[in-house]
């Protein structure tokens, strides 16, 4: 047999081999893919839904992008609070981004697992820089002529029952930045909105120096991740979490969106 003819029996039992070896094996890179869960939509969490645009994305991507991630694939899917509810309660694997343990009924942290902290948040008071509104408690919304702004259906604990009342006048909008034209053209005195989501607005409409944040607010809450997955995805998490203070793709993050590293300070919840 000629040293050819040798040569390409060699060079195709070669071939036939990796073949086999790649189709018996498993796939050494394939990351096992993490369901991320939000109910988010509005800023700064979603900015643009076709572009997939906003800090839920982005969050996403800086996960998938970690150099301590060779295992999973976070992949985010965006549904309504009550779809969730039912992941949740037939026990689907997953995570869900942003939320805090008094959302799920769950102040002692036994249902799930949770990260620690991400950002902190409030419903704020927003008020023209020119005609600031500090609120002090249910009573100071109660001026005669004072219309408070707030989002439809929501219920706001601590001021509720005076609304009910109708002592506290309320003007309701469908979407929070509906908001802001009414504040400017006077149509409302003050309004509630997240504070995560009215930094966005007042980086990317230029309200910096026409609105006023009422040094205290209605609540003040923690955002964290709550984990409803086996234990090493939970202690990725919490790693990356921990460790988000120092990150400098977080606080890149943080600056697209006009937020702060979270400070550890004192919340309601």
């Amino acid at each position: 047999m000629s040293a050819i003819k040798i040569h390409k029996k060699n060079a195709m039992f070669a071939a036939l081999l990796s073949l086999t070896v790649l189709v018996l094996s498993p796939p050494l890179l394939a990351k096992e893919k993490v369901i991320v869960w939000s109910y988010y939509e509005s800023p700064p969490f979603v900015v643009d839904m076709m572009e997939k645009k906003g800090l839920s994305f982005d969050f996403v991507e800086m996960l998938n992008l970690s150099k301590d991630n060779d295992q999973y694939e976070f992949v985010l899917k965006l549904v309504p609070r009550k779809r969730l509810n039912t992941y949740l309660s037939n026990d689907d694997r997953g995570i869900v981004l942003w939320v805090n343990p008094l959302f799920f009924d769950d102040k002692n942290k036994t249902r799930y697992k949770w990260t620690r902290r991400i950002l902190e948040d409030e419903q704020s008071f927003i008020s023209r820089a020119s005609d600031p509104f500090i609120f002090k408690d249910a009573k100071s919304l109660t001026e005669p002529n004072f219309i408070l702004g707030g989002i439809r259906g929501h219920i706001y604990t601590g001021i509720q029952n005076k609304i009910d009342e109708g002592l506290i006048k309320r003007h309701d909008v469908s979407r929070e930045n509906q908001f802001i034209g009414m504040l400017l053209t006077k149509r409302v005195n003050t309004f509630l909105i997240p504070y995560t989501t009215m930094k966005y607005y007042e980086q990317s409409m230029g309200l910096t120096g026409k609105i006023f944040y009422s040094p205290k607010p209605l609540n003040s809450y923690t955002r964290s991740i709550l984990v409803n997955h086996k234990s090493d995805v939970f202690k990725f998490l919490s790693k990356t979490v921990d460790n988000l203070a120092n990150n400098k793709s977080w606080k890149v993050l943080l600056d697209r969106y006009n937020l702060e590293v979270a400070s550890n300070k004192k919340t309601d919840f």
